[in-house]
C-alpha cells in the first residue's frame, strides 16, 4: 500500500554534511508481520533491482504530541534508476491524550518522520547493491540510535512513579499503567522487527543467496566476496545489538508494570483507610456535640441572640469538633498537608455556622 512520493536528499546528516548522502524516492506504506519480504512487485519498489529491509523505529514529534513508529524500511535500487525508500509502517503509538496505539496507520509519512531520514549521515557510493547495502546499514544504525529515545520515555513513565510514591503527584495511577502497557507492546513489535531482519540478513537472500550465506555461515567466510559484504555484516550486528538492547527495555518495563501494580493496590488500601477515618472524623464532628448538649442542655442559652449566649454554647462545642478532627487528620496513612488541616477547621466553622444560625432562630 503506497501513499504520496516525493524525492528527498536521505542520510545526509542535519545540518547536511558534503559528499554525504543521496537522492532517493520516499514513500510510505503498511506491512502487517516482521516476516512480509520486501517485494519487486509492490508500490514504491517496482522495477528495483537490489531489495533490503532494515528494521524501522522512530520517536517523532514535540513533547506532549510524541508518536512511536514500528516497521521497516525497504529498500530498492536498480541500475538507472534513484533509490528508493519506502517506510513500511506496523503500527504508531500516540502520546496524545495518553500513550495509545492509533487504530489505524497514517496514510502518508509527516515531515518530522522523512526529516529523520537525514541520519546518521554516510557516503554513498557504488552501483545500485553497494548503495542499497550502504542505505539499510544506516537505517538500521539509525534505529539502534532510537533506542534511547524511547528509553527516555521508560525513564519519565520511572520519574512519575517516584513522584506519585513520594506524593508530590496525585491522581490515580491507571494512566501510569496504561502508558506503560503500551510502551511494552511497542518495544516488543520493534524488537520482532529487528530480531527479524538480523535473522534474514536484511533480506539479502532475495537477490544474492550467496552472500547470505557468507554473512550467516562462519564457514563461507573465505576469499571473494564483494565489498559491500562488511558493511553487510554491520548492518546486522546493528539489528542484533537493537536486540538485545530493546529486550532489556521490554524487562524494565514489565518490573515497573510489577512495581505499579503493587503500589496501585497498595494506593487503594490507603485509600480506603483514608475513607474509613474521614467517616469517623465525620461522626466525631456530628456525635461530639451532640454528647455535650446532651449532657449539659442548651435550654439556658436559647435562643442565641446575644453574644454571651452564643460564645459560652458554641465554644465548648467547637473545641471538642476541633480536637477530634485535628487528631483524625494527624492519624490519617500519609503526609498531613496544610491543606488538610485548613480543610477540617473550616468543616468545624461551618458546623458551628449551622449551630448558630439555629439557634438565632430558635423561638423564644
Amino acid at each position: 500500500m503506497e501513499s504520496g512520493r516525493n524525492q528527498r536528499k536521505v542520510l545526509a546528516g542535519s545540518p547536511r554534511r558534503e559528499g554525504h548522502g543521496t537522492e532517493a524516492e520516499v514513500v510510505q506504506g503498511v506491512v502487517s508481520s516482521p516476516l512480509d519480504a520486501p517485494g519487486r512487485g509492490e508500490a514504491g519498489l517496482s522495477g528495483a533491482r537490489v531489495l533490503l529491509a532494515a528494521p524501522l523505529l522512530r520517536v517523532v514529534g514535540p513533547h506532549g504530541r510524541r508518536r512511536v513508529v514500528v516497521g521497516q524500511f525497504r529498500v530498492g535500487t536498480g541500475r538507472d534508476t534513484a533509490a528508493r525508500v519506502t517506510l513500511a509502517v506496523q503500527a504508531v503509538w500516540s502520546e496524545t491524550g495518553g500513550w495509545h496505539q492509533e487504530p489505524v496507520v497514517p496514510g502518508e509519512a509527516d515531515e518530522a518522520l522523512v526529516a529523520s531520514l537525514a541520519e546518521p549521515a554516510h557516503a554513498v557510493v557504488g552501483d545500485e547493491r553497494s548503495t542499497a547495502v550502504t542505505m539499510a546499514k544506516a537505517f538500521a544504525e539509525s534505529s539502534r540510535n532510537e533506542v534511547l529515545r524511547l528509553r527516555e520515555l521508560r525513564y519519565e513513565l520511572e520519574q512519575s512513579m517516584a513522584d506519585h510514591l513520594a506524593g508530590r503527584a496525585g491522581g490515580p495511577l491507571r494512566p501510569l499503567l496504561a502508558a506503560a502497557v503500551e510502551l511494552s507492546t511497542a518495544v516488543g513489535r520493534a524488537r520482532d522487527q529487528a530480531v527479524e531482519a538480523a535473522r534474514s540478513g536484511l533480506w539479502v537472500w532475495l537477490w544474492d543467496r550467496e552472500a547470505y550465506r557468507r554473512v550467516r555461515e562462519p564457514e563461507a567466510k573465505a576469499g571473494g566476496e564483494p565489498g559491500w559484504t562488511p558493511r553487510l555484516r554491520a548492518g546486522i550486528r546493528h539489528c542484533e545489538a537493537m536486540d538485545r538492547e530493546l529486550a532489556e527495555e521490554v524487562e524494565r518495563l514489565h518490573s515497573l508494570l510489577g512495581s505499579m501494580s503493587t503500589f496501585a493496590v497498595a494506593q487503594g488500601t490507603e485509600a480506603q483507610e483514608r475513607f474509613t477515618l474521614a467517616v469517623g472524623a465525620g461522626a466525631a464532628v456530628i456525635g461530639l456535640p451532640a454528647l455535650v448538649l446532651s449532657l449539659y442542655g442548651a435550654n439556658a442559652y436559647l435562643p442565641m441572640d446575644s453574644f454571651d449566649r452564643a460564645w459560652r454554647l458554641l465554644l465548648p462545642v467547637g473545641t471538642t469538633a476541633l480536637a477530634a478532627v485535628t487528631a483524625v487528620v494527624a492519624w490519617m496513612p500519609g503526609a498531613s498537608r496544610p491543606r488538610h488541616y485548613l480543610v477540617a477547621a473550616g468543616t468545624v466553622a461551618a458546623l458551628l455556622s449551622v449551630l448558630l444560625l439555629a439557634g438565632v432562630l430558635v423561638p423564644s
